[in-house]
This record gives structure tokens, sequence and C-alpha cells, in this order.
């Protein structure tokens, strides 16, 4: 599964590309659509220039040129007209030369056509009457300079598009980072609370993961509570088992028990599993302390508190228990499990030794507890 930085950028990513690529489209169009709405009421006023510039003085229309912009007269300037008269009568622009006013639509909105000399021209249709005469006057105008102005334009804006996208891309991944920092403060307290340096994860985090992590104390608060009152609850019960078990005991050399050897032995079998699995529970609650149940084995601390202990048990035997620690390492376990195996541990090798007990801890991938003793150990076979 992506990270949510990764899909948070991503997401963000593409609409900002989609709205700067319709931004850069909706530019580019209003720009053209302006430019030629100025080149359309242009040629709307020439038209009307040319218009008054025909008479019918001879009975044949008549467009007089001294009346008419100077543009129209220079050959393929770019600016064209055409007058046309029901009667198929026409007059054109000497603009045009040799060549013929492209044929065009019948239709008011502004066209495209080509022209003369590849020119991309402008063409306006307008209808008139003069003089009880039907007129209609086409003009024309070369878009090719314009247009080349515009593609530059919008080649020019798509630079500066991209620019500021890459600008607002770098921003907003910051932003998202800086945004997600308290993702990263939850794990850092995660691994604190592994380690036990903590007992609970801050909540002053986002409303978003607010009910998260507060769910997340509440769960492990309960599940704290439940491990201290199990281990209590265990300790109580091997305190309690002892008088039964006594009393078991001394049934066990009863005259009556006696009498009975396979029943005396079974009794005894039992006995002894029972005062085993009790000295074990009360063992462990013994070495736990008081201290509350955490995530975080401080070695060197809770290992000489446990020396401290055998070597009180097996005072009389005067056992030299060495420890081989590095300084104040801690490593993430549970301390009541941590205590009850290694607990074990150097009590079977408190029974068995002659004279030295040997605990060492190295620190390599994890935690390496080496426990020996100078007894007889295990049989070859």
């Amino acid at each position: 599964m992506k990270s949510l930085l990764s899909r948070l950028s991503l997401g963000l990513s593409l609409s900002l590309i989609l709205l700067f690529g319709l931004q850069w489209w909706v530019v580019n169009a209003a720009v053209r659509e302006v430019a030629e709405n100025y080149v359309v009421t242009r040629l709307v006023h020439d038209s009307e220039s040319i218009l008054t510039a025909i008479s019918f003085a001879t009975g044949q229309m008549d467009v007089d040129q001294s009346s008419v912009d100077v543009i129209y007269q220079k050959p393929f300037s770019g600016h064209y007209y055409l007058v046309r008269s029901p009667d198929q009568s026409q007059q054109r622009s000497r603009s045009l030369w040799d060549k013929d006013f492209p044929a065009f639509q019948d239709t008011t909105q502004a066209q495209y056509l080509p022209g003369p000399d590849r020119q991309t021209l402008l063409v306006i249709v307008r209808d008139y009457r003069k003089a009880g005469h039907n007129l209609r006057i086409a003009v024309a105008e070369d878009m090719t300079p314009l247009l080349k102005q515009l593609e530059e334009f919008g080649e020019r804006y798509a630079l500066l598009s991209l620019l500021v996208l890459g600008i607002v891309l770098a921003l907003q991944a910051i932003i998202a980072k800086i945004s997600l920092r308290p993702l990263q403060l939850v794990i850092e307290d995660m691994r604190q609370l592994e380690l036990g340096e903590v007992t609970a994860l801050r909540e002053e985090v986002p409303a978003e993961i607010h009910p998260l992590v507060r769910e997340f104390n509440r769960i492990s608060q309960l599940m704290r509570e439940r491990l201290e009152r199990s281990r209590a609850a265990l300790g109580n019960l091997a305190h309690a088992l002892k008088t039964p078990l006594t009393v078991m005991v001394r049934l066990e050399d009863s005259q009556a028990v006696q009498q009975q050897p396979e029943l005396q032995r079974q009794l005894k079998e039992q006995t002894d599993m029972m005062r085993q699995i009790i000295d074990r529970q009360l063992k462990r609650a013994r070495l736990a302390g008081v201290s509350m149940p955490g995530l975080n084995f401080e070695a060197e601390k809770e290992f000489r508190s446990l020396v401290e202990i055998l070597e009180q048990i097996y005072a009389e035997r005067e056992l030299s228990i060495e420890l081989m620690i590095p300084s104040e390492k801690s490593f993430a376990g549970d301390r009541e499990d941590m205590l009850e195996l290694f607990g074990n541990l150097l009590d079977n090798a408190c029974k068995w030794a002659r004279h030295t007990v040997r605990l060492t801890v190295r620190d390599i991938a994890g935690l390496v507890v080496i426990v020996e003793d100078d007894g007889p150990g295990c049989p070859t076979e």
C-alpha cells in the first residue's frame, strides 16, 4: 500500500496539473477572443467607411477610392474588401491586385479563410442598404502576424505556468510533509513506548488522528491493568494454595496413606509438582517486586537486583555470581517475563554451581545473555 504522503502528493499534483492546464487553455482562448473581437470591431468600422465611399451617381455602383483607407490600395497589404450588389456587380479593393476575394459563407459570424500570398484572413460580411440598393460588403484582414504573436504568447505563458506549477508542487510537497509530521511523532512515541520510556502516546495531535491515539492509549492502559491483575491473581493463588499443600504433604506421612504405597507415591508426585508451580509463581512475584509492568528491561539494574536476591537465597553456599553487562543498557521486553526467564536460569545455575556463576550480556543484533556455572554439567548421553 502506498504511503499517505505519496497518495496525498499524487492527488494534489494531478489536481494542480489539471488546474494549471485548464487555466492555460482558458487564458489563451480569452486572449485570442479579445484579439479577434478587436479585429472584428475594426473591420466593421472599415466596412462602414467603405459604405460611405459608395455612390450611384452614374447609375452604376462606384467606390470613391480616395475616401477609403490607403492600406486597401497597397497590393497584398493584408487588408481587402469586396462590395457586391444584387445585380451581381461588384467592386474589390486594389490590394487584391490580380487575386480574387476568397469565397465566403453567407453568415454574419467572423470566419477564417485562406487569402493571397498564403495569408490567413479573418473575414466579416455585412449587409447594408443605400440609395435604394441592397449591398453586401465583405472586409478581410490578414491574421498571420497576430496569430504568430498569440502563439508566442501561448508558449511563453506555458513556460511561465510550468515554472509556477513546479514551485507550487514543491511547496505543496513541503506542506504535506509538515502536515504529516505529527504522524512521525506518533511513531516515535510508539518506539519509546516499546522501550518503556513512556507509558502512553502524547495526545497533542491533529484532530483527525486524535481519536485513534486516544483509543490506543485506552487499550494499552487496559492491557497493562489486565496483565497486572493476572499476575497479582497468580501470586495470590500461589499463596492461597500453600496451606492446602501443607495439609497434603502431612497427609503423605499419615499411617493410612503409608499403608497404600501406590497412593502415597502418586500423592507425593502431585504435591511435588504443585510445590514447584507455587514456588515458581512466588519467586516471580518476589523478583518482579512492586514495579509496574513495562516493555523496557534495564539489564544492569535488573540483573544486579536479581543477583542480590539469589545471593540471599544461597547465602550458606557462598557462591560468587559475576556480572558482565554493558552499563546503562536497556532492551525492549516485558520486565516480569525477562526476570522470570533469567531468574529460573540463574536459580538453576546456582543449584548446580560449585563456586562460580557468570552472567554475560552482549548487545549483538539484539539481546544475547550467556549464563555459565562451574557445575558438573549435563551427562554426555
